[in-house]
């Protein structure tokens, strides 16, 4: 603490420190503002230099030394205004006090004077280029043929340059005007520099806006319909533009709404959160305000939890004893299921028995359908031979009654029987007294005897339905059959080629054997030979072989104990080898060829085109059962 200085000075200084600084940052900060906002507006006018000396362009190679003289009027006032800018902030930056303040300011301005000075050159360079591009282009080309719209956009260009040049200069007389509060004679010839600026760059703006308006209305006068055309043209394609940024504004706007209401909603609920919490903090104040009720309410709840956990241990016991009858329920399933499986291979057999017994009653069938061909041939032959005998005593006798037996011989042609039936119906009819009470009876009686018929047929149909079933299940069950039989007759094929094969090889080394000897016994071959030919050794016994199937089962064990072996001896030997290796349901029930794996079952064996152990390819299989 400094002697003699109080307390609440330091804090007042500091405060105005503060606020000092806030003011310098604020000032800065609209500066670099208006810093880029001449820039932009720098190279909006470079682009509108560009854009108006590209029409001039092949006149260029033409002449350049002659008209490097001549300048538009337009653009040497931007020149004149960037120069006038330029010299006004080096004179800003020459005059400003000292200070820590002051410094960064000054750096600001420096920094922004160099940005300004390198738009002015690249500017310069860009009006130069303009200048000779114009200046070739106007042996060619009169200067009234510029574009006029070009002109007036290069003047409201150079308005809102001094406008600029106007806010930056306003900006720092405020600048001064607080810093000459303390020693306003120092800054008196700064500020009367700025206002005087000012005034000049008003009255520059008065100037280019009387141009803007004098070659708009020259512009009206003198322009052609082309220029008038791309006038509009511009005028529709910034409305475009326009209308497009609206709708993006729109769409901006939509979503701002969307993303208010959203969080509206998110408040509304916070809100209520909030209040639900108020409430409960309000209640847990009233709890502990009265201790009374805080001693009654834990042993509620202690009674209350000790009947929760004597429910909960009594539904454990349920649990448990069900636990124990669905294991047990378990147990009885599997042995079902052990149980249906041998009546499952039980069925198989009896279906395979069943197929040669349908077989055999097809055969019968066979027969009774030739009985019922000849039956129906002799009692077509009786019946016609009855139709001529009923003929015969119908053309004797000429009589009334002659004509009936005549008309049920000619219905007769049909069926004897139906004939017959009708001539009763005459006579009956004729004797009748037709009796109301009478045709009712019998009426009901024939109604009766359809509905009987009617369900007779029905079962008939029924019947037939069943047998024809039953035919179908046959039908395919002898496919099936004759295919296991097929499969059994390639594999007996190919036991047999095995089996000659061997015996060759054994005939092959019993006659090497027997050529080595004689050699070594100094017994000539050939004279061998003919004594055998001579005295023929007796044919070999051939062995009775043993009935198929049981060779075939034979077979099948020592396949599966060789694939037992190799599935030890790679590692993969495992407890269910009877089982298909792609399903691991059904039984192996298929060998395949040519790696011999007996592996698969029917379906699977059928479904896949390699071999799950070796991933050979499949070129035939061999169905052991089905």
């Amino acid at each position: 603490m400094l002697v003699g200085v109080n307390h609440e000075e330091i804090v007042t200084l500091k405060q105005k420190l503060e606020e000092g600084q806030y003011k310098m940052q604020s000032r800065l900060e609209e500066e670099e503002e208006a810093k880029a906002a001449l820039m932009s507006r720098i190279q909006r006018l470079t682009k509108l230099i560009l854009v108006s000396s590209k029409n001039s362009i092949p006149g260029y190679l033409g002449d350049v030394s002659s008209h490097q003289g001549s300048l538009p009027a337009c653009e040497d006032d931007k020149l004149d205004a960037l120069r006038e800018g330029s010299l006004l902030t080096n004179r800003l930056s020459q005059n400003m006090p000292s200070g820590a303040s002051v410094f960064k300011h000054q750096r600001s301005s420096s920094n922004w004077n160099d940005d300004l000075s390198q738009a002015g050159s690249t500017i310069t360079e860009s009006t130069q280029v303009g200048e000779l591009i114009s200046g070739s282009s106007s042996s060619k080309q009169p200067a009234d043929e510029i574009g006029i719209s070009d002109q007036m956009d290069l003047l409201v260009e150079q308005v809102k340059m001094l406008a600029g040049d106007i806010a930056f200069s306003t900006s720092t007389l405020k600048r001064l005007l607080d810093q000459s509060v303390d020693d306003p004679e120092s800054f008196k010839s700064q500020i009367q520099t700025l206002e005087r600026d000012i005034q000049e760059k008003r009255t520059q703006m008065r100037i280019l806006e009387q141009r803007i308006v004098e070659s708009g209305e020259t512009s009206i006068a003198k322009a052609s319909i082309v220029e008038m055309q791309q006038t509009l043209m511009k005028l529709v394609a910034q409305c475009g533009e326009q209308g497009f940024e609206l709708e993006i504004k729109s769409a901006d706007n939509r979503i701002l709404q969307e993303q208010l209401q959203i969080k509206c909603l998110e408040n509304a609920e916070l809100q209520e959160k909030i209040s639900h919490l108020e409430q409960q903090l309000s209640t847990l104040k009233s709890e502990k305000s009265s201790p009374s009720s805080e001693q009654c309410v834990p042993d509620e709840y202690v009674d209350e939890l000790r009947k929760r956990i004597q429910i909960q241990e009594i539904e454990n016991e349920k649990l448990k004893l069900e636990h124990v009858h669905i294991v047990e329920e378990n147990t009885g399933l599997r042995v079902q299921n052990q149980k249906l499986s041998e009546e499952a291979s039980y069925a198989k057999e009896l279906a395979s028995a069943a197929a040669v017994e349908l077989k055999n009653i097809a055969g019968e069938v066979t027969k009774l359908s030739l009985q019922n061909t000849k039956m129906d041939k002799e009692l077509s032959a009786a019946r016609e031979k009855l139709m001529n005998s009923s003929r015969s005593s119908s053309v004797q006798t000429g009589n009334v009654g002659s004509r009936k037996y005549t008309e049920s011989t000619r219905m007769g042609r049909k069926g004897y029987t139906s004939g017959r039936a009708n001539e009763v119906f005459h006579d009956d009819f004729d004797t009748w007294d037709l009796d109301p009470e009478d045709l009712k009876m019998e009426l009901q009686a024939r109604k009766q005897r359809e509905f009987a018929l009617e369900a007779a047929l029905a079962e008939k149909e029924i019947i037939e339905d069943e047998y024809r079933k039953r035919v179908e299940e046959a039908k395919k069950k002898e496919a099936a059959l004759e295919n296991d039989l097929a499969n059994m007759w390639v594999l007996v094929a190919q036991l047999k080629k095995e089996n000659g094969t061997r015996r060759e090889l054994k005939a092959n080394e019993k006659q090497s054997d027997a050529v080595d000897n004689s050699i070594v016994n100094g017994k000539d071959p050939v004279c061998s030979e003919l004594q055998s030919r001579d005295h023929p050794s007796p044919p070999p016994v051939i062995p009775k072989e043993e009935p198929l199937v049981a060779r075939l089962k034979a077979r099948m064990q020592e396949m599966k104990e060789l694939e037992r072996k190799h599935s030890v001896q790679s590692g993969n030997g495992d407890s269910n080898s009877h089982v298909c290796r792609v399903c691991f349901e059904s039984s192996t029930a298929a060998m395949l060829l040519p790696c011999r794996h007996f592996c698969l079952c029917k379906s699977c064996s059928l479904a896949c085109a390699e071999c799950p152990i070796c991933r050979a390819k499949i070129v035939d299989r061999i169905f052991a059962y089905t």
